[in-house]
């Protein structure tokens, strides 16, 4: 096919209804490159015989060397689809289309490209090898088009490989395929049934409060049914069309109705729609007549039992033969004779010289392309099957823009509520009289090489070239002949170029308000219409350049987005909000950046054509979000209007880490620059700055991190790095089991961490014998199966103190939320601690002032001094703090903000009823850890937190600890007479009296351990018992603490 020059594909990109946006989703080295290789020869853009060979999309050049896809990329293709109208006329009508492609990677470390490509496409192809089946990464991509709400088409590829290595029959390779067909649907019934799961339970629970509020809380509820539903959409089928047959390889590819339109007028139907449905499965032909198709009780009734269990179907005899055939003469047996035959046959048209070729391959890929052209194929079920953008984004956007997670299992399209609603799910480009809100979404930022990009390289045409006609390329040379004498008539005559102004060039020259050149001796230059053009654009091409923050750059980051609705064009000044903008909230400002749009571009592979303006519906680069978007984020015209479209779902999440530094110090700017450019360029890349002044990469995997490296070494950082070796942090966990006993281990919770699933609890004894317990209390202490689950009592060694804990799983959207705001956690703990320490030395203060001994008034005047140093000190640490987090303005109102975000997370979560949360919430927590900052959480009861020294404060207000109160978590033990009652304050804690000196006894309560339990929580949550990794999700509640006395042979002090 002839090349298409991309002003043709320019003009298709405002026909919104015969675009489609498709990516190529599959498991890696299941086909994807070579099926987009055979697509890209429609265009011309590389030959057919090296399609499968040159993996044209796979840019870099470790891609090529590894043979595997490691980032997503995009390409726009034509294609014209000719169809026979339905008058008396046979008149063959055809229309134009614009094919917006993007191939991904199928390595689980490069998900998140796959991410990125669901979310622009509304349409995809699902590969699937027919030998290996059904892997781990096409579950994953089909739960990412499936959370995406894209359409899929299947394509069983390889079929080739049943033939040649399996050396199957054709019924066995329909079996085969139909076992196949059948485990896909399985996981798309899978998402289905947990979408309706949700979906079903979500409605029973606002269904349960309607009824509460209708009838009262007691009242049971007796008007409740489920909604049936019909799944037969979702599911692939080869009737319905959605199903491709082929090999990518050998260039051939097929759908049953190519089949059906050929024997549909031999075997007596009216038209190929009657005979499609009967493609697959069990119908038969009528080995009479010929011309009539029975089911399989039709055919046993009239051959009888045996006969009908040898037929073949009409999948297997019209589709499979055939093509066993051509294999078996050209590849297997390679059979002059049958070869011209089959040739003939099928009516191919074969050159001498490939039909001499020694390469067997060779020939057979020119009879299949001529036959089952795999492009032909490909192209008619994107366009048949898969949705253009109007049809897709009401479908599409409604979970995007409002940020809910709406199931397939309830698709239905969402009316819209406001204009920008109408303007996006209508996918309205607007024009230049009337515009439509702009909404883009930017799914990733790639890092472009400067000399890649058309505007900053000397040959910026060599792309353009390559896809140009004859005509264009002679009237561009016109172009650059008449801009060079321009320019020189314009360098001789001394026109200064800032006299056009920087601001707005265009604008001003084309309006005439200002006049561009003010010399007279340049008005016969001008006179020329050819030469002025030219001369504005040179010049304007140089201002824009001289004004471009990025023209100094050796690699130039480039947004890949969709626009979902209006019109972008090069100049605009556009808003662009990362996905932690929220409209409503004056806090959330720092994640809105105004930019300017400095170029648009059409992908094309490696090639980057410039564009002026693209409308809504289609996919295209964007240069200028550099710095505004890390790496995704929406544009729009008005931030306040247009929404904060939802962020993209990822499969996977960075696990691997490594500590970088320079090989030579002084590199350590170089090193910095990479990263942060790394950073913005990579999806799935953290970057980690330590307090220690370390650098540490996470990545999803080896492969991931050496493919970084990589780019750091050569193209980001440009210096030599060291790398320790990877780590993979685990963390270690609990979930709430049913009350059967036993040990199960498995993998549970969506944020990644792999959790240690202990479904069984034991009670363990105490330790020896304790010298402290009553007789009463040993009666009425609970056996084993009287002690909830999770509960345990324990004794120290010494038999000095019994303390009882429960231990329990932690909701999950608690523990995410934990995991999120550690830093946050850390800044109120460090407040804390400041308070603290001023209440320690307020309370040394008033001990000096009350003692006989007190020092002199200097002495008193330094404690003063060192109050005020450390509350002064503490009050800078809250500004600096406040810069480096979008958080509540003052330090001291961040925890009342955790407490009220936290307590969120624990509604109508399993085990923890609303008293128990609003206790633990408002004094019941002690303590988060490990680090006194991790997702773990120490809990007193009411009865603990009443004898405990924080019974009147809160962790989340740090500060509302009393003056004279001492902070530090222990308090000196309590000295009395023998005769002395107990205090009120401590009647109720179950202590114990010991001999003392002096005839007086010793008090302890759980203030005097209270350090103690939390050190040895900190201790535990930092390394859990089965592999000594971290806990995350376990909440420990302190229930009882009994001091038993000095223990046996061990001493009270």
């Amino acid at each position: 096919m002839p090349i298409v020059p991309p002003t043709k594909l320019a003009e298709l990109q405002t026909n919104v209804h015969n675009i489609r946006n498709v990516c190529v989703l599959a498991h890696v080295d299941h086909g994807k490159t070579t099926l987009s290789d055979a697509l890209l020869a429609t265009n011309g853009i590389i030959s057919n015989k090296l399609a499968g060979k040159v993996r044209y999309l796979d840019s870099r050049e470790d891609e090529q060397e590894r043979g595997i896809t490691m980032e997503s990329s995009g390409i726009s293709l034509y294609y014209r689809l000719a169809r026979e109208s339905k008058g008396s006329d046979t008149v063959a009508e055809s229309t134009e289309y614009l094919i917006n492609l993007i191939d991904s990677p199928g390595h689980v470390d490069f998900a998140s490209e796959v991410a990125s490509a669901a979310r622009l496409s509304d349409g995809a192809l699902v590969l699937v090898d027919v030998v290996e089946g059904v892997c781990t990464q096409t579950v994953s991509v089909l739960r990412q088009a499936w959370v995406e709400n894209v359409h899929p088409v299947l394509f069983l590829n390889k079929i080739d490989r049943l033939i040649v290595e399996w050396r199957m029959t054709p019924s066995e390779a329909y079996v085969h395929m139909q076992q196949l067909i059948e485990q896909v649907n399985a996981v798309l019934a899978g998402f289905w049934e947990g979408d309706r799961l949700a979906e079903d339970s979500r409605k029973l629970e606002e269904a349960k409060e309607r009824w509460r509020e209708a009838h009262g809380d007691d009242a049971p509820m007796t008007e409740w049914y489920l909604e049936e539903k019909d799944d037969s959409q979702i599911y692939f089928s080869p009737e319905q069309g959605n199903v491709l047959f082929g090999s990518a390889i050998d260039g051939w590819a097929f759908r049953v109705n190519h089949f059906a339109a050929i024997f549909a007028e031999k075997l007596g139907l009216p038209s190929p729609a009657k005979l499609q449905p009967l493609m697959w499965g069990e119908y038969f032909i009528d080995p009479k007549t010929k011309r009539r198709v029975l089911t399989r009780k039709q055919y046993t009734k009239l051959y009888g039992t045996g006969k009908a269990a040898t037929a073949m179907p009409l999948f297997v005899q019209l589709c499979l033969v055939p093509l066993w055939q051509v294999y078996e003469s050209i590849v297997v047996e390679y059979d002059h004779e049958k070869i011209d035959k089959v040739i003939s046959a099928l009516g191919v048209k074969v050159l001498p010289r490939d039909r001499k070729s020694k390469d067997h391959r060779a020939l057979l890929t020119v009879v299949m392309q001529g036959w089952l052209p795999l492009a032909q194929a490909c192209m008619v079920a994107i366009i048949e099957q898969l949705p253009s953008p109007t049809a897709a984004q009401p479908l599409r956007l409604p979970p995007l823009v409002h940020g809910e997670a709406k199931s397939q299992a309830d698709k239905k399209a969402v009316e819209p509520t406001n204009d920008i609603e109408r303007a996006l799910f209508a996918c309205t480009a607007g024009t230049a009289s009337d515009p439509a809100p702009l909404v883009a979404y930017i799914a990733k930022v790639v890092s472009i090489p400067r000399e890649s990009l058309p505007e900053f390289s000397s040959g910026a045409s060599k792309g353009d070239r390559l896809t140009m006609t004859a005509d264009e390329m002679r009237a561009r040379g016109r172009d650059a002949v008449r801009r060079e004498l321009a320019l020189n008539r314009e360098s001789s005559t001394g026109t200064p170029l800032s006299l056009l102004s920087p601001e707005d060039p265009a604008s001003a020259v084309a309006s005439g308000t200002a006049t561009p050149i003010q010399n007279v001796s340049t008005s016969s230059a001008l006179s020329q219409d050819a030469s002025s053009d030219a001369l504005v654009d040179a010049m304007r091409e140089k201002l824009d350049l001289e004004t471009d923050p990025e023209a100094g750059e050796d690699e130039i980051l480039v947004g890949f987005g969709r626009i979902y609705s209006g019109t972008v064009r090069v100049g605009d000044k556009i808003w662009a909000m990362q996905p932690k903008y929220n409209a409503k909230s004056k806090n959330s400002q720092s994640y809105l950046k105004h930019v300017t749009v400095r170029a648009l571009y059409m992908m094309m592979g490696r090639e980057f054509v410039r564009l002026k303006e693209v409308p809504a519906g289609n996919v295209f680069g964007i240069r200028g979000v550099a710095g505004a978007i890390l790496k995704s984020g929406t544009l729009a015209s008005d931030p306040l209007k247009c929404p904060n479209l939802a962020a993209m779902h990822s499969e996977t999440y960075p696990i691997v880490r490594v500590a970088l530094e320079p090989v030579n110090p002084q590199d350590i700017s170089k090193l910095v620059r990479g990263l942060e450019l790394l950073n913005q360029a990579d999806p799935c890349v953290q970057i980690i700055s330590q307090s220690t002044g370390e650098r540490v990469l996470v990545t999803a995997g080896e492969l991931h991190l050496e493919r970084c490296m990589k780019d750091l070494r050569e193209r980001f950082g440009k210096c030599e790095i060291h790398v320790s070796e990877p780590i993979v942090p685990f963390r270690e966990g609990i979930v709430r089991q049913s009350g059967q006993s036993g040990v199960l281990l498995g993998e549970v919770g969506s944020s990644g961490q792999s959790l240690a699933i202990i479904s069984k609890t034991t009670h363990t004894k105490n330790i020896g014998d304790l010298d402290g317990q009553t007789e009463e209390h040993a009666r009425t202490k609970p056996t084993d199966s009287q002690i909830p689950r999770g509960e345990v009592s324990m004794t120290t060694a010494n038999g000095m103190v019994t303390i009882t804990v429960q231990i329990e799983p932690l909701p999950e959207k608690t523990t995410r939320f934990l995991l999120r705001h550690e830093d946050d956690i850390g800044r109120v703990v460090k407040l804390a601690s400041a308070s603290q320490r001023r209440n320690r030395l307020y309370a040394a203060s008033e001990a000096l002032e009350q003692s006989d001994s007190i020092g002199t008034e200097e002495e008193l005047e330094n404690i003063a001094a060192a109050i005020n140093i450390d509350s002064d000190e503490d009050e800078d640490n809250d500004e600096s703090m406040e810069t480096k987090t979008a958080k509540p303005s003052k330090t001291s109102e961040l925890g009342p903000w955790l407490q009220s975000r936290l307590r969120t997370t624990f509604r109508r979560a399993k085990g923890w009823e609303p008293q128990r949360v609003e206790h633990a919430m408002a004094n019941g927590l002690w303590a988060f850890g490990p680090r006194r900052v991790g997702p773990n959480m120490l809990l007193y009861s009411e009865k603990m937190i009443a004898q405990s020294s924080k019974a009147h404060t809160s962790w989340f207000n740090p500060r509302s600890h009393n003056a004279g109160e001492s902070s530090s978590g222990t308090t000196p033990a309590i000295l009395s007479s023998p005769d002395e009652s107990d205090s009120e304050e401590h009647s109720e804690a179950p202590t114990a009296p010991v001999s003392v000196d002096q005839g007086k006894t010793v008090q302890y309560s759980i203030r005097d351990f209270e350090e103690s339990i939390n050190t040895g929580f900190q201790l535990a949550a930092q390394s859990g018992p089965l592999c000594f990794e971290p806990l995350a999700g376990v909440a420990v509640t302190v229930k009882n603490f009994v001091y038993n006395g000095g223990g046996s042979g061990t001493s009270s002090t």
